[in-house]
C-alpha cells in the first residue's frame, strides 16, 4: 500500500510545467563584456535551452519565454506563464556590476505583502536552488535577495530571477562562454527545481 503511495505521489511529479524564461533578447542586448566578447542575452537563452534539456530528461514540462534571439516584452512574459498554468517560473539572467572584481551567483524573490504564499514559495525555491548552483559550479554565493522585479513580482506562481555571474568581471566572463561552465550552471538550476518539487511531494505524505 505505502509503496503504491510512494509510486503515485513522485509520478506526480512529471505532471509540473516549469516557465524557464531567457533574459534580454533581441534588441535588449542585457550586459556585455569584451575579450572575450560576450553578451547577456546570448548566454541566458543558451543556459535556459540547457535547463530545459536537463528537466526534459528528468520528466518535466517546460515552456520557454522565447526560444530565438526576439524581444519578448516583460508583460508578454508574465503572460506566457499564466497560460501555461505554470507551477514555478524561474528567470535567468547574468550580472554586471562597476567593480570588474564583484563574482558570484545571487538569486532574488520578489516580497510581495499581499501574496504570502507565493512569496514564502518562491524564497523556499530559491534557497534550494542556490546551494545546488554553487555545488555544481564552486562559484561565490551572494546569497538569497529580495528585489522588485516586474516578472517575479506579477507571475501569480512562484518565481525567481537568477544570476548566474558578472559578464563585468573579465575572470567570471571567460568562464561562463565556456560550454562546460554553461552544463554545470544549467545543471545547478535542473537540480535545485527537481529537488524543489521533490521536497513538496514528501512533505504532503507526512
Amino acid at each position: 500500500m505505502w509503496r503504491f503511495l510512494f509510486i503515485i505521489a513522485f509520478s506526480s511529479l512529471w505532471a509540473q510545467t516549469v516557465v524557464i524564461d531567457p533574459g534580454h533578447g533581441g534588441t535588449d542586448r542585457g550586459a556585455r563584456g569584451k575579450m572575450p566578447f560576450c553578451e547577456e542575452k546570448r548566454l541566458c537563452l543558451q543556459t535556459a535551452k540547457l535547463v530545459r534539456q536537463y528537466l526534459d530528461q528528468l520528466g518535466y514540462r517546460v515552456v520557454m519565454t522565447r526560444e530565438n534571439d526576439a524581444f519578448v516584452p516583460l508583460a508578454r512574459r508574465v503572460e506566457i506563464a499564466q497560460q501555461a498554468s505554470s507551477s514555478i517560473f524561474v528567470s535567468i539572467h547574468y550580472n554586471s556590476a562597476r567593480s570588474p572584481t564583484a563574482q558570484g551567483i545571487e538569486i532574488f524573490f520578489c516580497d510581495s505583502q499581499d501574496q504570502k504564499q507565493k512569496t514564502l514559495a518562491s524564497k523556499r525555491l530559491a534557497e534550494t536552488i542556490l546551494p545546488r548552483l554553487i555545488r555544481r559550479t564552486s562559484a561565490t554565493s551572494r546569497g538569497v535577495k529580495r528585489a522588485n522585479y516586474y516578472v517575479i513580482r506579477e507571475t501569480i506562481m512562484p518565481a525567481v530571477l537568477i544570476e548566474g555571474g558578472f559578464i563585468s568581471n573579465p575572470l567570471e566572463r571567460a568562464q561562463l562562454k565556456t560550454i562546460e561552465y554553461q552544463e554545470k550552471i544549467a545543471r545547478g538550476i535542473a537540480d535545485g527545481i527537481d529537488s524543489y518539487f521533490r521536497r513538496k511531494r514528501l512533505a504532503r505524505l507526512k
